[in-house]
């Protein structure tokens, strides 16, 4: 009766390990390659640690030229951290594809998630 025990026991444990494991959203977007962007101003909703704030692309001669984040309720020193670094990370490498913020995941996520939106719409 010990070992049927001490068997169903390891079994719920290696089943909540499982469950617990953290599984990363990937999301594929259909973006055109830098310089090929069509110029305007494109706008989408990024959703950050403390709520959803607004994110505006402008893309001038096929290239990001300017990346502005609306009010938003994030903390100063971490998802602040993000709003006020990866719009020009983003800008320099004419990409998403740059580091998030140590401490600012989600904020990073969300930003990211939202440029890559307008880069979406500019693709079309």
């Amino acid at each position: 009766m010990k070992k049927i025990r001490f068997i169903v026991l390891i079994l719920a444990f290696i089943v909540m390990l499982i469950g617990c494991e953290k599984k990363e959203a990937v999301t594929n977007y259909d973006i055109l390659e830098v310089g090929k962007w069509n110029d305007g101003t494109y706008k989408e909703t990024a959703k950050g640690k403390k709520g959803i704030f607004d994110v505006t692309v402008e893309i001038v001669d096929g290239m990001i030229n300017s990346i502005i984040i609306g009010d938003n309720n994030e903390t100063p020193n971490r998802g602040g951290v993000a709003i006020k670094e990866l719009p020009d990370e983003i800008i320099k490498s004419q990409s998403i594809e740059v580091d998030g913020v140590s401490g600012a995941t989600v904020t990073s996520d969300g930003i990211k998630d939202a440029v890559a939106r307008c880069l979406e719409k500019a693709s079309k």
